[in-house]
């Protein structure tokens, strides 16, 4: 399975802010919707092929873009593939876009409770390795501890791409920004920014983790010390999932005026903490980028953004 991962960077013609914003187009990737977890998924197939494994196992929510790409990778590839997915005390499950074609897609999905992830994953690894299979988990051991490098290298490679822009285009960026969650894009960048150079600020805008275990995570991808991630949990709402009006509203005119579909996790939510950054923070900043880390199936999950209100 081949994929082409060169995405365009392309400018907003954006009201209200006074620096000039780009955006990174990670989200028209060609396979499954796009996304940053095209890149990070092709990058665990690569691995497990290379340890010899020939089962994959993936661990996230029902609106996880990676657990449904790794599924259609897969798929594809005639791949066995299992998703773990925990759910909170109480909480009651809900589909979405993304869910339905993991299921569409053939994996098999083992829920759990989020304080028995590891349980799980190590049981149904078990099961597997009694059925025959080697089993690949993507996070590494059954804590998701240890295979942090092969994720990082994805974008460590796509961080040369924006350095190409910035060569060809004659515009330098200030600052980086995309929406933090895992870790693994935003140090993945750091680490392609140590590799090749470059001047940028590279900001996380935290989707759900507050700011201690949100660097932790991003340091353990980027292999730099704490002191070296620039991790912002201003802007959480809550935490995962949750959004507010003003996130609707980014996302209603980003469709509107620039036709570029976002969601309320990932996408919308931390372009709208950007902008927040910049009136507070960015005075100096005249160019700034953002990764579009994907997510356009859970666009449609909150399509309501887009309908007018109706009065009589």
């Amino acid at each position: 399975m081949l994929f082409e991962f060169s995405t365009p960077i392309q400018k907003l013609d954006w009201k209200g802010c006074d620096a000039n914003i780009y955006v990174k187009r990670d989200d028209l990737i060609g396979f499954s919707f796009g996304g940053n977890k095209v890149r990070i998924a092709a990058q665990y197939l690569e691995d497990m092929r290379a340890k010899g494994c020939d089962c994959m196992i993936a661990y996230g929510s029902t609106r996880s873009n990676m657990c449904r790409v790794a599924a259609n990778m897969c798929c594809g590839e005639n791949i066995p593939c299992y998703v773990v997915t925990a759910l909170s005390e109480g909480e009651e499950l809900k589909d979405t876009f993304n869910s339905i074609m993991v299921d569409c897609f053939g994996a098999r999905i083992r829920y759990c409770r989020k304080d028995n992830v590891a349980g799980t994953i190590s049981e149904l690894i078990e099961e597997l390795k009694a059925k025959g299979y080697r089993p690949y988990y993507i996070f590494g051991d059954i804590y998701g501890k240890g295979n942090e490098d092969t994720a990082a290298r994805a974008y460590e490679k796509a961080y040369k791409e924006i350095l190409d822009f910035e060569k060809e285009s004659g515009v330098s960026f200030d600052g980086i920004f995309l929406a933090s969650g895992t870790g693994m894009t935003q140090g993945g960048l750091i680490r392609g920014q140590k590799k090749h150079g470059g001047n940028a600020r590279i900001t996380g805008i935290s989707i759900s983790r507050e700011r201690e275990p949100g660097i932790k995570a991003v340091a353990g991808y980027a292999a730099e010390p704490a002191e070296n991630i620039d991790f912002n949990d201003e802007y959480r709402l809550g935490g995962y999932a949750q959004y507010d009006d003003e996130v609707r509203l980014v996302i209603n005119d980003m469709m509107k005026y620039h036709g570029i579909p976002m969601d309320t996790t990932y996408t919308g939510k931390a372009f709208a903490g950007m902008l927040k950054w910049l009136k507070k923070y960015g005075s100096s900043y005249k160019n700034v980028l953002f990764i579009h880390t994907g997510g356009t199936p859970l666009f449609f999950d909150g399509i309501d953004v887009l309908k007018k209100q109706k009065t009589l």
